[in-house]
């Protein structure tokens, strides 16, 4: 329930902007013209483009595969025992990990995509290397086995603020704003949005529309349940993913294939988790010196809740939530007073703690836990 006095101020409404009917966008706004199956053309790309400030957008890394169950831990092992299992010709990582050639091609990805690991050229071997990231060295220590709610929605938020190595990603939770769609609705979207956000490399090829739509596939694989309920679901499939629990994409069924985005519970998104992602909006990491840190700096650390809600790589976005429950898990965390919620005339601010880091947040989370 809310307390109530969270919505006390008439300008919270206007600051969020959510005012008014909220409206679907369509498909033929995108102007996309009937895609032909088949291989891309000579002057289509497979899946790689590269945006206006020189970065590559990465498409159909994941080699059709979506993240499946146990996969992740899989890969923290291996890297755990062989930094160099992806890279290192001399070891045959099928053997090792248990899965064929383009699932590990397909795990390589995903431990990149998801900020586990990243990937450098150890100076004293002369080898590439993967090596834990400062969040995936914490996942590794608390929960390597990736079982905890709390480590999937780090681990989503990580994934939906990727636009360079899954830019279908970034867009689906950033950019795109049907809230029920079609494969259709988005694989057009994702087109004009790469249009307009890439500079043709590779000679001037085309990002392939396969690869919208395989990068669609993968999407709706892994946050789709492939079960209605517990009581379906079979414990030694290793097809369902991990992600599907957070139920943030559903299937509405019917014949156009409709899917929805869903808005999780408050009650499922550990209330230090999103803490962590405040933190992270404010640049307040470990890492703070090479950091991208946000165009916006947020004088006092006060982040305003219009920006929580609706800013791209907010908090609001990479976790799916609306205002009721943006406020419900603020209420939570100022009642527990993490945060201080300021409601000023026009502007509604989250005034965070100085001092404090996202990777403290999580390591706060893990040791709550136990």
């Amino acid at each position: 329930m809310h307390d109530g006095k969270i919505f006390a101020h008439k300008g919270f409404v206007d600051a969020l902007g959510i005012g008014g009917a909220s409206r679907r966008l369509v498909a033929e706004q995108w102007n996309t013209k009937v895609w032909n199956p088949g291989k891309p053309g000579p002057n289509v790309s497979e899946g790689n483009a590269q945006n206006k400030k020189g970065k590559k957008m990465k498409y159909r890394g994941h080699e059709t595969f979506s993240i499946r169950k146990n996969w992740l831990a899989k890969g923290i092992e291996a890297v755990s025992r062989n930094p160099g299992i992806f890279m290192d010709k001399s070891f045959e990582p099928m053997d090792e990990l248990g899965i064929g050639r383009n699932m590990v091609v397909s795990l390589r990805y995903w431990m990149r995509a998801l900020h586990l690991v990243e990937e450098r050229r150890n100076l004293e071997t002369k080898k590439n290397v993967s090596e834990f990231t400062k969040l995936g060295k914490i996942i590794k220590e608390n929960d390597k086995y990736v079982e905890e709610a709390g480590t999937l929605w780090l681990l989503q938020a990580e994934l939906a603020s990727e636009r360079d190595l899954a830019t279908s990603w970034y867009f689906f939770f950033n950019e795109f704003n049907l809230t029920e769609f079609t494969k259709e609705d988005f694989v057009s979207a994702l087109k004009s949005f790469d249009q307009m956000n890439s500079e043709k490399t590779d000679g001037g090829k085309e990002t392939a529309l396969s690869s919208f739509e395989s990068d669609f596939e993968c999407i709706v694989n892994t946050c789709v349940s492939r079960f209605k309920n517990a009581a379906e679901t079979d414990p030694e499939d290793n097809i369902e993913s991990p992600f599907a629990e957070l139920g943030l994409v559903d299937s509405v069924g019917g014949g156009r294939k409709l899917f929805r985005k869903v808005i999780p519970p408050k009650q499922n998104i550990p209330p230090l988790v999103f803490l962590a992602l405040l933190y992270k909006m404010a640049g307040k990491t470990e890492d703070a010196d090479k950091a991208e840190i946000s165009e916006t700096e947020y004088k006092n650390l006060e982040i305003p809740l219009s920006d929580i809600q609706n800013k791209k790589c907010g908090a609001g976005k990479l976790l799916n939530l609306d205002v009721i429950t943006l406020m419900d898990i603020l209420s939570e965390l100022e009642t527990r007073a993490l945060v201080k919620v300021i409601r000023t005339a026009g502007l509604d601010v989250v005034r965070l703690e100085v001092g404090v880091t996202y990777e403290e947040c999580v390591r706060r989370y893990y040791k709550e836990l136990n």
